[in-house]
């Protein structure tokens, strides 16, 4: 916490004392939370690449930019030009300090080894947040955003834009209508990593370019020297900076099965993969993860993700010529088959249950396709500014209260990459693994001072 914050806080804790006998003023004044203003006003952290397109579109949905940051000053380069009027700063504490009482909502659009740290800051002044996918970069980030966000009670949204989406809604009209029939498998792939992975050595030290704060863009991770196979994105496939192939897609690609079943967390999950890797992500995965049960359904379910060119079997039943494609989700029932695209795609029939393929599902698709045409989809990012100036911190569908156990059976699948072959099993009650020690140690990390991630 920072010391302006501390200071501000105790002000107003004691000025709220000499007025206790007149009025109890509510907590979230108390932590600095104020209701947002009528036309929201928010700051960006992260300007370039996703950052200004995530701006771009908070903009578009309402919101009035008012500060900025960025530790890298030429990747923000088209934001400062455009924005020559709003200032931008290095650090996001300082930022924050600065423009306490200009700042509703932060978004957060960092690599993601920052998003924990950030957003936290902003949450302990009362910031709504809207966070990148994936949320953190260990279970135990995720953890503290989701406490935080209930203590401060923020309104929180994370940036898996298909979320608000009429494809998810077309998805879960499916379950409803029980089309899948008895689950028997759900698949979800990718065309990622589209970035190096597979390395087993550090790159040789080298001279930060002046444009570039280095120090700042570890943030919570210990000191090393610049490399530019880091930046701009290949820090992706760095163990210590990124989340690999499903931190950048399986927050959208895995939406629809854990949104519409309930997944939650896996009870155990077992990785095969390219080699295990000392500092970087394999080159290719296929990743199982086993759930006891679903409370939509009440029966186990098994789903399977796959990454690095490794692609899905169609069922049978399928037309001979369709492929799985880049990336999406795949539900298999006994009474049909319906596959989707990127982003919690539309989806639609591709099997009838075992049957061979037929006009049938032909006829399946065209009723989908009907059906679909009743559903529309929100705006993600006006979504999250809506709720939270009307208060209603869960509003948003992938607030934290979803996003949150969403990334953490994610990152969980992260884990097992570093043990591929060994079935880890979760215990949910103690939140750690109870077969795999050295697994547990992989859950939290310790973070540089200054950038504590600690309620």
């Amino acid at each position: 916490m920072s010391k302006a914050f501390t200071t501000n806080r105790r002000n107003v804790l004691k000025s709220a004392a000499g007025m206790a006998s007149v009025s109890i003023l509510p907590s979230s004044m108390l932590f600095g939370q104020n209701t947002p203003s009528e036309q929201f006003r928010f700051a960006q952290v992260g300007c370039g690449g996703k950052g200004w397109s995530d701006m771009n579109s908070t903009i578009g949905a309402g919101g009035k930019l008012v500060a900025m940051c960025d530790v890298d000053k030429k990747r923000a380069g088209q934001a400062i030009t455009k924005n020559s009027d709003i200032p931008i700063y290095d650090d996001y504490r300082v930022m924050l300090d600065k423009h306490d009482k200009d700042i509703d909502g932060v978004v957060v659009s960092t690599p993601d080894h920052t998003h924990a740290c950030i957003a936290l800051e902003a949450i302990k002044r009362g910031k709504h947040v809207y966070v990148q996918k994936p949320l953190a970069r260990t279970y135990d980030e995720c953890k503290v955003l989701l406490e935080a966000a209930n203590k401060y009670g923020v309104t929180t949204q994370m940036g898996n834009q298909g979320h608000s989406g009429d494809g998810l809604k077309l998805w879960k009209k499916m379950q409803e209508d029980n089309a899948f029939g008895d689950i028997q498998h759900i698949n979800t792939w990718s065309n990622r990593p589209v970035w190096p992975q597979g390395m087993t050595k550090l790159p040789a030290p080298q001279t930060a370019p002046d444009t570039l704060n280095w120090d700042l863009w570890l943030g919570p991770q210990s000191d090393r020297s610049y490399a530019k196979e880091y930046l701009p994105f290949n820090w992706r496939g760095w163990w210590d900076f990124g989340a690999g192939a499903m931190g950048d897609m399986a927050c959208h690609n895995m939406d629809p099965a854990f949104w519409i079943f309930e997944l939650g967390l896996p009870s155990s999950v077992k990785a095969t993969a390219s080699a295990p890797s000392t500092h970087a992500y394999p080159s290719w995965s296929i990743i199982e993860y086993k759930f006891d049960k679903s409370p939509v359904t009440g029966k186990p379910m098994t789903l399977t993700w796959f990454d690095g060119k490794k692609l899905p079997e169609m069922p049978k039943g399928a037309h001979p010529k369709l492929k799985a494609g880049g990336n999406g989700c795949m539900v298999i029932g006994s009474k049909m088959t319906a596959m989707g695209g990127s982003h919690a795609g539309r989806p639609r029939p591709i099997a009838l249950g075992n049957d061979e393929y037929s006009s049938a599902v032909k006829d399946a698709e065209r009723h989908w396709r009907s059906e679909a045409k009743k559903f529309k989809g929100h705006n993600h990012y006006g979504e999250w500014i809506e709720a939270a100036k009307a208060g209603k911190k869960n509003a948003p569908g992938s607030s934290f209260d979803y996003s949150v156990p969403f990334t953490q059976a994610i990152l969980i699948g992260c884990i097992a990459l570093r043990f591929p072959g060994v079935e880890l099993k979760w215990d949910n009650d103690k939140k750690q693994f109870s077969n795999h020690e050295e697994a547990n140690k992989w859950l939290a990390f310790k973070a540089r001072d200054g950038f504590a991630i600690t309620l």
